[in-house]
């Protein structure tokens, strides 16, 4: 019977239990079914080296040790092919992991400078609308002083600056949702729709405003 040896017991104890991957750890087992092999076969072939070749008797053990030594020798062979095999496996799980992982980051770099140009302009949208708030205040301060002709007039200039520049800051937030929607960034799609109808409500207000000022002209002018 073949005892089990204390190096036996350590290739068992190669990859064990905390093996990972697909697969359920071939290469693992590979080394190890290798380690056991060659092991077997350098005992039968110490232990055939060592035989007695004085009698008859050792002549034929010795043999005998040789036979079951150049058994194992095949084995470790097959084994050695097996690890072998399992190798050229990992290599290719390797190859196609690494291609994989830098699909992903030129897809994660090409996503990232597609968010960040829409981001850009959605800034550029968001600096506008700031100009035009100040603009709205510079006119809603003309429009409390507003007491001529001249000077009502001044102000239904400025209302229609303000209105182009809010027509033309809600068709832009348009065409930016439309293009986040797109590109599936519904954050921002979001956020681009509920500035294009904040800025749609205000052009309609200003409007609405706008037309009072003329009526308050016309009927300025018909009084003189």
């Amino acid at each position: 019977m073949c005892t089990v040896t204390k190096r036996e017991k350590n290739g068992r104890s190669v990859g064990g239990k905390d093996d990972h991957g697909k697969g359920g750890g071939e290469l693992a087992e590979a080394a190890r079914a290798l380690e056991r092999e060659l092991l077997r076969f350098e005992e039968l072939a110490e232990s055939a080296r060592r035989m007695s070749l004085d009698t008859r008797k050792g002549i034929e053990r010795a043999a005998r040790s040789t036979t079951e030594a150049a058994e194992a020798q095949q084995r470790v062979s097959v084994a050695l092919g097996s690890l072998i095999a399992a190798i050229a496996a990992a290599r290719d799980r390797h190859e196609a992991t690494a291609t994989a992982l830098a699909a992903r980051g030129e897809e994660i770099k090409r996503r990232a400078e597609q968010l960040g140009e829409l981001f850009q302009r959605f800034a550029g949208l968001a600096e506008e609308g700031r100009g035009i708030n100040l603009l709205v205040q510079e006119t809603a301060t003309l429009q409390r002083d507003a007491a001529t002709p001249e000077q009502i007039g001044e102000v239904v200039t400025a209302m229609d600056e303000v209105e182009g520049r809010m027509g033309r800051l809600a068709d832009e937030a348009r065409e930016l949702a439309q293009a986040a929607t797109a590109a599936g960034i519904a954050d921002l799609a979001e956020q681009a729709d509920g500035m294009r109808q904040q800025v749609t409500a205000m052009r309609n207000k200003v409007g609405l405003l706008r037309k009072g000022m003329i009526a308050r002209l016309s009927g300025g002018t018909g009084d003189n």
